[in-house]
């Protein structure tokens, strides 16, 4: 990370990386994802699963990463790991994968914050080294305006001293900001952060992948299904193997 990607990240709990992901990954992930979208759960490979109860709005998968081998290329991608490596202070793991489809009318509400303080997700810095102790990587598949439920953040609130004033659903969050971003982009904030999503008013879908990097001795995150097979360890090469192991 530069200086200013340091400050950006520090002041406002995330950054945006463009043009991180090869379009041909890109292609190659939506087009596993078509088939996931419409196969019924008990048809999924393990360990893969619901995440969520699946509405008309939304599609939550736990365990994407072994979904397919093509969601592999997204694991050690240079240009994320070096801010992960930055902002997590010590030694990293991969913890957990997951992808979320949103439709019309769908949205994630807001969630997590720097006050009160969440045992698994903290962010602090002192003399100059930022601790946070799960990062998150949010990879679009398809273009994501504001008005398809984007990404969105209360910036700075990862470092708040206060409850936040306002309840959940993003309309009722006037500090609220959509992140738009680009197929093939990521944007990468420490989940201390309160995030969820704009409400998807365009009716067009959004589909993202979310690879999610824990200081290196957290175990799998466990909820939500989320939790790598034995199998996988055996899949990768070693050089994976080892951004997934516990540290």
């Amino acid at each position: 990370m530069d200086a200013e990607q340091k400050y950006i990240f520090d002041l406002q709990g995330y950054i945006t990386l463009k043009n991180v992901v090869a379009d041909e990954v890109v292609r190659a992930c939506n087009k596993v994802l078509d088939r996931f979208e419409t196969m019924d759960e008990d048809a999924y490979p393990s360990p893969l699963r619901l995440g969520d109860q699946r509405t008309e709005k939304n599609l939550y998968i736990s365990n994407i990463l072994e979904g397919d081998e093509i969601f592999r290329a997204l694991i050690d991608i240079p240009e994320v790991l070096d801010v992960i490596a930055e902002v997590t202070g010590g030694p990293y793991r991969l913890n957990h994968t997951y992808t979320i489809y949103r439709w019309g009318g769908g949205f994630t509400g807001l969630h997590m914050h720097g006050t009160p303080i969440i045992a698994k997700c903290q962010y602090h810095c002192r003399n100059g080294q930022m601790v946070s102790t799960l990062t998150k990587a949010v990879f679009p598949l398809l273009d994501c305006a504001e008005e398809d439920g984007c990404f969105a953040v209360v910036p700075g609130a990862h470092k708040s001293n206060f409850p936040r004033p306002w309840g959940n659903h993003p309309d009722e969050n006037p500090a609220l900001k959509g992140v738009e971003a680009e197929a093939g982009d990521a944007i990468i904030f420490t989940e201390a952060l309160t995030h969820g999503s704009l409400v998807n008013t365009s009716g067009r879908p959004r589909r993202s992948l979310y690879y999610c990097y824990s200081i290196g001795y957290m175990p799998d995150w466990g909820g939500q299904h989320l939790r790598f097979s034995d199998e996988i360890y055996r899949a990768l090469p070693e050089e994976q193997v080892e951004l997934l192991k516990l540290k």
